[in-house]
Parts: structure tokens; sequence; C-alpha cells
């Protein structure tokens, strides 16, 4: 009797749903894989990067020499995202 683990090795790109595809080929064949064994079922968000605010606050901590223009630019937000984000940050 087959496992799990070797069924889902028998996947190929076409048996994918379209989400899926896009998620092989932006990620691998194996990476549909693992998320088909550990996160059946389960419905995943990907946000924007804007939305990660956590991480754009420590990237600007991170990099206190760059204008936020050029920050800006790096992360693909808006200047005024980035500088109220800073405002923001300075009374936490």
């Amino acid at each position: 009797m087959e496992g799990k683990n070797d069924v889902l090795s028998k996947l190929e790109l076409e048996d994918l749903t379209d989400d899926l595809k896009l998620v092989a080929s932006a990620c691998g064949l194996d990476t549909v894989r693992q998320l088909l064994r550990n996160c059946p079922g389960m419905s995943i968000y990907v946000p924007k990067l804007s939305r990660l605010e956590r991480f754009i606050v420590k990237y600007i901590k991170q990099n206190p020499e760059k204008s936020f223009k050029m920050l800006a630019k790096e992360l693909g937000v808006t200047e005024q995202h980035i500088k109220r984000l800073f405002r923001e940050s300075r009374f936490r």
C-alpha cells in the first residue's frame, strides 16, 4: 500500500489547480508537495510587501543612512507609506 508521501511524489504540474501552478512556477513543485503534505485544506493569503509593516519598520531602522525615497523604491511602497510607518514607529 502506497503512503501519502509516495502518492505526492507522483504529482505533476498539469495535475495542479491554477493557484498551485502559480506557486509551483514561483517556488517549485517540491514546495507545492510540502504544502499539500503539511497544510491540506488550509487557505493561505499572500499579502503584498506593503502589508508587512513590522518588516518595513525593521528595514527602515536597519538602514538609517538611506533616504525615504530610496527605501520606498527598494520596498515597492510609496514614500508617504515609509514616512507614516517611520513616524508611528518612533512612538512604539
